[in-house]
């Protein structure tokens, strides 16, 4: 943590800070105290508790959502994820400026390296593009390069150092003076101190990765020493650059190669420039990985989309570093390329306004997500003030000095946003009055952005809570429509069945009725007579009884397997039964029934149920089936299952369509040319017939053409048993 302490925090190089020190003199070296002192200690020490409190990847975030809530948890995220996006367009900018710096050193100060903006797009745009790529290693790997480059890169510091000491021993004096006087003291250096906040700010970014240290001590580690480091080496680097540089060349990027140069000579500035690339190459690398972790954790906990929180066979969150990568990009391109080309002959200066009023926006939100952390503790330590008191060991420091901390942060953070935005960081570029406005109102517009992504998943929930109650009603209102459309054609369907069966019943029992009367009123009628009248009503109440069977079936929702009594038959007696029932009609329409089931045939079944079943079927075949066609009754044991027997009713009748050969078996229902026909029937029996067969461990359908003359085959199948094992 302290190597990403140092990689996020120590931007010596930077030619924001060098270039505004210059204007206040040795007060320089205040203001560094006074910085570290006000706003990174106090910040070191609220970061270090409340990282003992909650020690997981993402840290503001995490910290604000458990202390303000979620809206502003993420709010809190945004406001330190977003200008760690910028800094990454800063990194790749003082890889530009170390450049120009080299080419200095080479050629002279008319060597013009990457003086037009096109030029310097690029080298952000490879930067960027490297970076990002190289962000997806593996985290031990990239720490292992970052130790490396980090010693190196305190050693160029301590160069730049050096040079200053090199100087004033080689009795040169120095070109700022290093006396402090009533004067300078006096004067408001608001521009210094805004820029001191912008260097000293990223306290709190080495903790996004509290959950991947693997030392104990780490978080301890770096906020213990990190902030006395920083503060020494940003006044050793701003030693050198102002007892060596002088004033006229104090405006430049790269003064701290120019004080190395000016006292190591050019091949000393070529190797620091070197390590200074490589430092900030792992800046943009760094930076990637660590605010990358924000949107990791923002997407874990559904705030951002799920995507983003997908992570490589690195466990790298490739997803949001590719995110970040690309926000940058398009910042890069707009600098360099199109705003140019906007504003056409001050390409360079625009881009140089840009740069400026982007950092400085960087500032005011990471001042305003600090403030955030300053009001974290606090609240947290109210809200378990009774903990605390029986866990005194989670406080790092006195409650007194964490409130103290929290209230010297906040107000400094408070006054880095108001320094930033009251005066411009190069007046000559942008004036004061200008500077206020283009920052402000970047400034306001990122905050709006991300308000709105904060109240994004809110309204979001909202928004599918709403959508899914009426999905919910349309839903209930299309089954609403359907029951209310079933319920109708029930009613059409009842109504249909009583008259039906008003006239199913009417017929035979006009039958029996007109039989006897005729009997009773012919005395002296032959015994063949009245043999064959007996006969006929006995018939018809035959037909009665099994209309009236049908009828009771289908008044109950379903057959129970415990009501049958299934016993082991002979499926040719019984089919030959159901036959005799039927043999004045067969005989009179003068038909051929021709039945083809071997003797040893047996079935598991109810003999009473599987009458019902035969006579059902046969009766349709009578009575859909010209007079004078054949009807085949076949029993085979089926090939696909031994353990059932298939019975086949074959006719020469109408046949059914294809379309109807399921709809058939349902309760009520009769084909359309039937209901308007002769034929007369009541709807029930094949309903009947499939409950029958089903409630017996069979199936029953119908092989139909639909054509005319070609007839149906009704199958059904049932157990089988054999009759030496059961008889």
């Amino acid at each position: 943590m302290l190597v990403i302490f140092i990689t996020i925090v120590l931007f010596i190089p930077n030619a924001s800070v060098i270039q505004a020190t210059q204007g206040a003199g040795a007060a320089t070296y205040l203001y560094w105290a006074i910085g570290t002192i006000t706003f990174l200690v106090p910040g070191a020490i609220v970061c270090g508790q409340l990282n003992r409190f909650l020690p997981v990847d993402g840290a503001i975030y995490v910290w604000t959502h458990r202390a303000l809530g979620p809206l502003w948890g993420f709010f809190a995220g945004f406001c330190a994820w977003f200008p760690g996006v910028l800094v990454l367009l800063a990194a790749a900018d003082a890889i530009v400026s170390l450049i120009q710096g080299i080419g200095a050193q080479l050629v002279g100060p008319n060597a013009n390296w990457l003086l037009a903006p096109w030029q310097q797009g690029i080298i952000v745009l490879l930067m960027v593009l490297l970076g990002g790529w190289l962000s997806t290693f593996p985290l031990p790997r990239v720490m292992k390069v970052a130790k490396v480059v980090i010693g190196f890169y305190v050693l160029g510091i301590f160069t730049v150092g050096l040079a200053g000491i090199m100087w004033l021993a080689s009795g040169h004096h120095p070109q700022i003076s290093l006396t402090i006087n009533q004067a300078s003291f006096g004067t408001p250096h608001i521009v210094l101190y805004g820029v001191i906040i912008l260097a000293l700010l990223g306290v709190e970014v080495p903790l996004n990765m509290s959950a991947e240290t693997k030392r104990p001590d780490a978080s301890s580690l770096f906020l213990r020493w990190g902030a006395l480091i920083v503060m020494l080496a940003y006044i050793i680097g701003t030693f050198g650059v102002m007892v060596v540089v002088p004033q006229s060349e104090a405006s430049t990027t790269y003064s701290t190669l120019t004080a190395i140069g000016l006292v190591f000579g050019t091949p000393a500035v070529i190797a620091v420039a070197l390590i200074f690339i490589a430092f900030f190459m792992l800046v943009s690398i760094l930076y990637n990985v660590t605010f990358s972790r924000i949107l990791f954790v923002s997407a874990l906990d559904h705030r951002l989309p799920t995507s983003l929180a997908k992570v490589n066979h690195h466990h790298t969150p490739f997803r949001a570093i590719a995110v970040q990568s690309m926000i940058v990009i398009a910042v890069a391109l707009f600098t360099y390329f199109l705003g140019p080309l906007l504003y056409i002959g001050e390409g360079a200066v625009f881009s140089a306004k840009v740069y400026n009023v982007s950092q400085a926006t960087t500032t005011v939100i990471w001042c305003t997500s600090m403030i955030f952390l300053f009001i974290d503790l606090p609240v947290l330590l109210f809200r378990f003030r009774a903990l605390l008191a029986k866990r005194p060991e989670q406080l790092i420091a006195p409650t007194w000095v964490l409130y103290l901390c929290c209230l010297m942060g906040g107000v400094a953070s408070i006054l880095g946003i108001w320094t930033t935005l009251s005066a411009s960081w190069n007046s000559q570029l942008i004036s004061d009055s200008n500077w206020t406005l283009y920052v402000g109102v970047c400034t306001l517009f990122s905050l709006v952005i991300g308000l709105v992504g904060s109240a994004y998943p809110r309204l979001l929930s909202n928004l599918n809570e709403q959508t899914a109650a009426a999905r919910e009603n349309a839903h209930m209102y299309a089954e609403l429509r359907l029951a209310y459309a079933k319920m109708r054609e029930l009613d059409h369907l009842k109504d249909a069945f009583l008259t039906t069966a008003s006239h199913e019943l009417r017929t035979p029992l006009t039958i029996v009725q007109g039989y006897l009367e005729l009997l009773g009123e012919m005395e002296h009628i032959d015994a063949k007579t009245r043999g064959e009248f007996l006969n006929k009503a006995r018939r018809a109440c035959d037909e009665l009884v099994l209309l009236q069977a049908n009828i009771m079936d289908a008044s109950r929702l379903q057959f129970e397997a415990a009501s049958l009594n299934c016993s082991s038959i002979r499926l040719k007696e019984i089919c030959t039964a159901v036959i005799d029932l039927f043999e004045p009609i067969t005989l009179q329409e003068r038909r051929h029934v021709i039945v083809n089931i071997p003797d040893s045939i047996v079935v598991l079944a109810d003999e009473t149920r599987l009458k019902q079943v035969l006579r059902n079927l046969f009766a349709n075949a009578l009575r859909y089936s010209p007079q004078q066609t054949p009807i085949y009754i076949t029993a085979v044991i089926d090939k696909q299952d031994p353990s059932m027997v298939r019975v086949n009713l074959i006719d020469r009748g109408y046949g059914v369509p294809p379309d109807k050969q399921e709809e058939i078996f349902d309760r009520f229902v009769r084909l359309e040319r039937d209901m308007h026909g002769n034929t007369r029937g009541s709807g029930l029996g094949l309903a009947i017939t499939r409950q029958l067969v089903e409630v017996m461990h069979g199936t029953i359908w119908v092989e139909s053409s639909g054509v005319k003359g070609e007839g149906s085959t009704f199958s059904f199948t049932l157990p089988t048993t054999t009759a030496t094992t059961t008889l």
